[in-house]
């Protein structure tokens, strides 16, 4: 009676996993390698890839079950996902606080890659990313990074600054690659000029049509933004081809370069063109034209009163982009706020 009670005890114990395929483990979790977790149950290792993991129970961390469970339930979206994330989140949070042990580590840390990346937190996924490839570089070959976002500087910069140092130590490793992808994003974002268009040449030799366009116009706005206007319109003559799929862009640049030449007049001719016959093609580039060509038109001393019915179609029709921003600025500027 004893033997079988002991025997109870110890079933009752045993951590247990289930997979996405519905099928269920039991044992005891002994650690992690490249091929995922470790169940030994009676001798026999198991190996359980992380990613197939949806549920796992392990007696040592009772919380561990309710943080997965939270986990699971923000996953299957609905109402409360997000307080189930942040549930998750923090006590996933207080395991890592207690001394957990590698494998329970990057458990842990490959959920919370998934929960920040999936919701654009790109410093905390870069962060739980790294500490991934520190434990096991294997772990992270192939994760999808998040994008950086346009605006952000502060955490770009924070980010680049992470990912260069990691790059500096990552030359023969397996995710050396996905981490220099991520580096050019950045670059292209917060990098100094000079250092960013090195960078297109071989993207604007491609026969691909549309990485030689993107890279034209990331071309084009770097020149303008470092004043080479010759430069800029000798690129926009040559590639007027390629862009021609791409006509709201063709007059964005185009107004840019009469802007660039101080003629107003014709720079916001050429910008009004963008709202006016391609209103939704890019509702950031919309709004940015709208407010250079605000701009365009005071400088050419045009009646305030229509300066401000561009600066207002901006604000009201292109709500939160960094166009409507900048108008409602100069709306303020002007006393029509």
């Amino acid at each position: 009676m004893v033997a079988l009670a002991a025997l109870a005890a110890g079933a009752a114990r045993a951590d247990s996993v289930r997979t996405k395929a519905g099928i269920g483990y039991s044992g005891t979790v002994v650690g992690l390698d490249g091929s995922g977790l470790v169940l030994e149950s009676r001798g026999v290792k198991r190996h359980i890839p992380l990613a197939d993991i949806t549920q796992i129970r392990v007696d040592k961390y009772p919380d561990l079950a309710r943080a997965e469970a939270a986990y699971g339930k923000g996953l299957a979206g609905g109402p409360g996902s997000q307080q189930a994330f942040a549930d998750a989140e923090r006590i996933y949070g207080g395991l890592m606080r207690e001394g957990a042990l590698p494998w329970l580590r990057v458990l842990i840390q490959s959920r919370m890659f998934k929960l920040y990346a999936d919701s654009g937190r790109i410093r905390e996924a870069v962060d739980a990313y790294l500490e991934m490839a520190r434990e096991q570089p294997e772990r992270v070959a192939g994760l999808k990074l998040p994008a950086p976002k346009r605006g952000d500087s502060v955490t770009n910069k924070a980010v680049l600054k992470k990912v260069e140092a990691a790059l500096a130590e990552a030359s023969e490793k397996p995710y050396a690659a996905d981490l220099e992808r991520l580096r050019l994003a950045l670059l292209l974002l917060e990098g100094k000029p000079e250092e960013v268009l090195p960078l297109l040449e071989p993207f604007l030799a491609s026969e691909n049509p549309k990485a030689r366009r993107w890279a034209t116009l990331k071309q084009l706005e770097l020149l303008f933004e470092s004043n080479k206007v010759e430069e800029a319109e000798a690129r926009l003559e040559a590639s007027e081809d390629d862009l021609r799929t791409l006509p709201h862009e063709l007059a964005y640049y185009r107004g840019r370069l009469f802007e660039a030449r101080g003629m107003h007049m014709a720079a916001a001719l050429a910008l009004l063109r963008v709202p006016i016959l391609y209103p939704g093609k890019d509702r950031a580039r919309t709004a940015e034209a709208l407010w250079l060509a605000g701009r365009a038109m005071e400088a050419a001393n045009l009646p305030t009163d229509e300066v401000v019915k561009v600066y207002e179609e901006a604000r009201r029709d292109y709500a939160g982009t960094q166009g409507a921003r900048r108008a409602a600025r100069e709306l303020e500027r002007l006393g029509a706020g």
